[in-house]
């Protein structure tokens, strides 16, 4: 099973999407824990590496890129 670790940015009010996304790649088998920030800052890590930087890529990620990447993670290792 692969570790996410969401950080999002609690001024901004990110919780509620970052909770969604908790959900949902839970459904996926992934452990989710979600991290208080700021500055804007959304990022998803997977087993404590960056895999999704929203002030880098400009925007939010989708639950099925991640999920795509924890599949190639998956697909990888085996």
């Amino acid at each position: 099973m692969h570790e996410v670790k969401i950080v999002y940015c609690v001024p901004c009010g990110h919780i509620q999407r970052a909770e969604a996304m908790k959900k949902e790649l839970e459904k996926h088998g992934a452990s989710v824990t979600l991290q208080g920030g700021a500055d804007g800052i959304y990022d998803v890590y997977i087993d404590d590496k960056l895999v999704f930087s929203r002030h880098a890529e400009k925007r939010f990620p989708e639950t099925e890129e991640i999920v795509a990447k924890i599949n190639e993670l998956k697909s990888s290792k085996i």
